[in-house]
C-alpha cells in the first residue's frame, strides 16, 4: 500500500512542479500592457481537419490566456459550405472564436 501511495504522491508532485513553472514563466514574460492573444487560422476550400485545427488554436490559447480578452479567429478564406458550417458550430461552441472574412478581419485590425 505505501509503494501506490509513493506512487501518487510523485505524479501529483510532478503536476504541480509543472503547474508552478507555467505560472513562473507566464509572470516572467508578462507585459505591463494589456496585450491580447490573437490565434487566426486561415482555412480555404474543402478542409479536412478544419475542426481540428480550430479546436487546438482554442486549447492554446487557453492555455496562454489569463482571463483577458484573447480569442481564436478563423479566417475564411475561400472554404466550402461543410467547411464553414463545421467552422460555425466550433466557433458557437467557443465563446471566444469567431468566424471572420477577410475583409471583416482587415477591418478588426485597422
Amino acid at each position: 500500500m505505501n509503494v501506490v501511495s509513493a506512487v501518487f504522491l510523485i505524479v501529483f508532485a510532478v503536476i504541480g512542479i509543472c503547474a508552478f513553472v507555467r505560472e513562473f514563466t507566464i509572470f516572467l514574460f508578462r507585459s505591463r500592457k494589456n496585450n491580447t492573444v490573437m490565434f487566426v487560422a486561415p482555412i480555404s476550400g474543402k478542409c479536412e481537419n478544419a475542426e481540428y485545427i480550430l479546436r487546438s488554436a482554442a486549447a492554446r490559447v487557453k492555455w496562454i490566456s489569463r482571463g483577458r480578452n484573447d480569442c481564436v479567429i478563423c479566417l475564411d478564406c475561400g472554404m466550402d459550405g461543410e467547411t464553414k458550417r463545421i467552422c460555425q458550430k466550433i466557433c458557437s461552441d467557443y465563446g471566444f472564436a469567431k468566424l471572420l472574412t477577410k475583409q471583416e478581419f482587415f477591418e478588426m485590425i485597422k
